[in-house]
């Protein structure tokens, strides 16, 4: 009977499509290209139940009472099937999920993603274990599982079609079937294969016009199907419930039906509008029903496939056992076996002998008996163990793609084109700089297939598995090139200033200068994973162990370069749970980096050797599959630069991306409160070396403390005081306490201040702007011998010994009394620097801004400028006592200010005595 097409209704908006039953086949549930997802009733007596999933919604399955959605943002929303409403989410990953596939006896959930990988979910507990099969070379495009839970199909864009044994995890057949597709969207079939429902001996998957049979036992082909009124490529391929009745469906709307037994051609059909199938679905009722949606979002049916009484097994003509299955239960029959026929006397059975005589079996064997069958009737598979992340290069995108980034650093960016392209000619390398001043732009022809590149300010280096090219930037006319040898094969490089490095496949790493100059050879007790460089240090990331519980055990060693000697050492790495790493790297200022696939980025402080989260790029994300592609870190001013990535994890090349910058932030408690944002500023000044923070970190410092006074934490802001042990901060605290009348604060803050000044300590809050220390040399004692005393200007007032709260301050402490803000124009530091000089380094700074203070042209000042001789040195020609006379004095003194005097004759002879100064005027009254 021919096929019957019932009119087209609007499901989704244009775009791909998917569709499922539930297991009952009393509803089928449709999800489209405008992100929702309707649950529609199979006799239509109802209308459908509506729920919006994202913007997208890729693929649809159904398992008990929930359905599993996969959305645009990358992850797989659970939906209840009774009202439609979310119940979680079953996963999150890095790249959208294309197809949904699950497994009919058992509660494994395949996803094909996206990011050449096939996830395979169990979700019959509760911590939903995933298992990984990898090895595609393109986006998976659909995924079939074995009813028998023992096979696992997959199709790529390739061109491959692997079938995995999910018990090993091995690939045990691949088949050419499927056009070559650099995405999910630009596949122009689904290349949709399937298992036959019953045992699962059969595998059926498209390849052009023709459908193929495959033996899954022996992996020999059964038979081809093909129809002489199709010449359009078959897209989706689907068993019927009962396994007999195999049906095509293309990508220009052709619907084929064939027989299995009879490998016949029952019906053909087509699409009234002659588009693209994306989704079909048999009714699990066996009635014949057909649900189909194209690529418009329009939703259609198909009845009269096959007859009713024909879609059961007992038409095949197979025994009554292949049809029950490996599940039956044979307690009945038994039963019939032991039963004695006690009318009979004469009927003698062997078995009730053997039992009389023998007796039972043993219980332990009963008990192995019942367990095997028990394990028979639901095979569980065992779950295969986390595998080890692949080698990858920083900051570059896959390798698959047909245009990508190989780098993408704070120097420049890397771009490949034509990486699929056939011809040479198509291939090429563009080398774009960051600071156009620094060097001009270069193309490369990648003749060799160039799959790796590294830049920085010293060279641009590129490579493949056997040769490495490298161009220096400060003469581009000496290139150089360094092969290897086979069976050794090139996974890593890295360049830096100084050094241009690669890693081998046998865990070779060796080290060249920018110009050729091999320096160094060594070895890294792992696979390598990926590696990075600055100056003269190299940092490499390896595999110490073998996963353990899902999380990867990395290592990171750091080996310095200085002449022909070098130093190591080796630094565990810090991951989060079950994550893997996406970027290692340097900061500006030379400080290790990496950043897990969760989006948290540790740096690793020298001074602190250990790693500390310092930004958590997923807060920053507006999506959970919105991710951050790190470029650098700029440790100087507290960020880390990189490119929002949309429902991917890495960037497209056009439009060109724009790049951003995140602030580095611990992972402190409460982020969001005033408090928390100062304690954060304090603890990332104190570790990084962010440039400019010596004002700002006594601002910080004070308010905090201020914070703590206002809201009576007397015992936390003197906490802060002891931890910061600075005293200016001290010094000035104390006055805002004095102000506040908190009289126990001032009495401990007294005591630290007098317990700083006897131990000597001048640092606190100069630990917080990361300031190395600095000796600070006392100048020798002045000893005067003269009899003439110490002139004023040469004096140290008392005050000048108290450090004075600084202009920028005072506008955030507004609190505090007047005394402070009479020294706002008063500096401590001329230097920048947060560190406290003793009293005589104090006095003889003071001394010398006095001196540049006054004019430089006057010669009494030129006077005072001259060195100073030691009066007790042994070395000075110059050294002990003269006792100067007055007439000597007074010459002196009048050569110092340059007047000539003249005397005449008459007071040469008769000299008169100079007039002595009263120390006061009196006032007599006339007698």
């Amino acid at each position: 009977m021919p096929m019957v097409h019932e009119p087209l209704r609007y499901a989704h908006d244009e775009g791909h499509t998917d569709i499922c039953f539930t297991e009952d086949g009393s509803k089928f549930i449709t999800c489209g290209a405008d992100g929702d997802i309707r649950i529609w009733s199979s006799d239509d007596s109802e209308d459908p139940v509506h729920n919006c999933v994202g913007e997208l919604a890729w693929a649809v399955g159904q398992k008990g009472e929930h359905v599993f959605v996969a959305t645009g943002s990358n992850d797989i929303q659970i939906i209840k099937i009774v009202d439609g409403e979310r119940d979680g989410v079953m996963g999150r990953y890095t790249a959208p999920i294309n197809h949904i596939a699950v497994a009919k006896n058992s509660f494994l959930i395949a996803l094909a993603g996206e990011d050449m990988e096939v996830k395979l979910v169990d979700a019959g507990n509760t911590s939903r274990d995933v298992t990984v099969f990898d090895g595609l070379e393109g986006p998976c495009l659909s995924v079939a599982i074995c009813p028998r839970s023992k096979f696992l199909a997959a199709s790529s864009g390739d061109t491959k079609m692997r079938v995995w044994n999910i018990e090993t995890k091995a690939i045990v057949k691949e088949i050419s079937c499927s056009p070559k597709a650099n995405s999910f969207e630009n596949a122009k079939t689904l290349c949709r294969m399937d298992f036959e429902p019953s045992e699962g001996k059969m595998l059926v998957y498209p390849i052009k016009n023709t459908l193929v049979v495959l033996n899954v036992e022996s992996w020999s082909e059964v038979t081809t199907l093909i129809c002489q009124e199709v010449d359009a490529s078959y897209s989706i391929v689907k068993y019927s419930p009962c396994g007999r009745y195999i049906m095509g469906a293309t990508d220009k709307g052709d619907f084929v039906l064939w027989d299995t037994i009879t490998e016949n051609l029952v019906n053909v059909s087509k699409h009234e509008k002659n588009v693209a199938v994306c989704g079909l679905a048999w009714n699990p009722k066996g009635n014949g029903e057909v649900i189909y949606t194209d690529v418009e979002g329009e939703l259609g049916k198909i009845t009269g496939v096959v007859e009713s009484n024909n879609t059961h097994a007992h038409d095949k003509g197979e025994p009554v056992g292949s049809r029950l299955g490996d599940n039956v239960e044979f307690g009945e029959m038994e039963m019939m076996e032991n039963y004695d026929d006690e009318d009979n006397e004469n009927s003698i059975s062997v078995e009730k002998l053997k039992r009389d005589i023998m007796g039972s079996l043993e219980p332990e064997l009963e008990t192995l008996a019942d367990n095997a069958s028990v394990h028979s009737r639901s095979p569980t598979p065992r779950t295969p163990e986390t595998p080890l992340q692949s080698p990858f290069m920083s900051s570059s995108t896959p390798v698959h793609l047909d245009a990508r980034y190989m780098c993408w650093n704070d120097i420049g960016i890397i771009r490949c084109y034509g990486n699929n392209a056939y011809e040479g000619d198509t291939k090429s390398i563009e080398v774009e700089f960051i600071d156009s001043t620094f060097h001009s732009s270069m193309m490369i022809r990648n003749y060799l297939d160039y799959t790796m590149g590294s830049i920085s300010k010293g060279a641009l280096a590129v490579a493949n598995s056997s040769q490495l090219y490298v161009i220096p930037l400060a003469a581009v006319t000496k290139e150089w090139i360094l092969k290897v040898e086979e069976p050794e094969e090139i996974i890593l490089i890295a360049s830096s200033e100084n050094l241009v490095c690669f890693a081998m496949n046998n865990y070779i790493v060796r080290v060249c200068s920018i110009y050729g100059t091999q320096r160094a050879v060594v070895s890294v007790p792992g696979t390598p994973v990926t590696m990075t460089a600055a100056k003269n240090c190299l940092l490499i990331a390896y595999h110490s162990a073998p996963p353990r519980n899902g999380d990867q055990c990395i290592n990171v060693r750091q080996f310095r370069f200085q002449g022909m000697s070098m130093d190591s050492k080796d630094i565990s790495c810090a991951l989060g749970p079950e994550s893997t790493m996406s970027w290692l790297g340097f900061s500006d200022k030379g400080t290790p980096a990496i950043l897990d696939s969760l989006g948290m980025l540790y740096m690793y402080p020298l001074a602190t050797n250990t790693w500390i989260p310092f930004c958590d790029t997923s807060k920053h994300m507006k999506s959970p599959g919105d991710k951050f592609f790190v470029t650098t870190v700029f440790e100087t001013y507290q960020a880390v630069g990189g490119i929002k990535c949309k429902g991917c994890a890495y960037p497209g090349l056009i439009p060109k991306p724009t790049l951003c910058e995140l602030p580095l932030e611990p992972a402190f408690a409460e982020p969001s409160t005033e408090k928390s944002q100062m304690e954060m500023n304090l603890f990332t000044w104190s570790t990084l070396q962010v440039d400019d923070v010596d004002k700002k970190a006594k601002e910080t410092a004070l308010k905090t403390f201020a914070l703590a006074c206002r809201n009576n934490l007397d015992e936390r802001a003197f906490d802060l005081m002891e931890i910061l042990s600075n005293p200016q901060v001290i010094t000035l605290g104390l006055k805002y306490a004095s102000k506040l009348e908190k009289r126990k604060l001032v009495e401990k803050l007294m005591d630290l201040a007098t317990k700083i000044a006897d131990a000597g300590e001048g640092l606190g809050v100069a630990h917080l702007a990361a300031t190395p220390d600095t000796n600070t040399i006392k100048p020798p004692r002045k000893l005067i011998l003269s009899s003439s005393r110490g002139t004023p200007k040469n004096r140290v007032e008392k005050n000048s010994l108290i450090p004075e709260m600084p202009s920028s301050i005072s506008k955030y402490v507004d609190v505090l009394d007047g005394s402070v803000n009479e020294t706002e124009n008063t500096e401590n530091d001329t230097n920048g620097s947060l560190v406290i000089d003793s009293q005589d380094s104090i006095n003889s700074e003071a001394t010398l801004k006095e001196n540049k203070t006054k004019c430089s042209f006057l010669k009494s000042l030129k006077k005072a400028q001259n060195k100073i001789s030691n009066p007790l040195s042994l070395t000075d020609k110059y050294a002990g006592v003269n006792l100067e006379s007055k007439d000597t004095h007074e010459t002196s003194g009048n050569r110092e200010t340059g007047e000539k005097r003249k005397t005449s004759e008459s007071e040469t002879d008769n000299q008169k005595e100079k007039q002595r100064k009263l120390d006061s005027f009196r006032f007599m009254k006339r007698t």
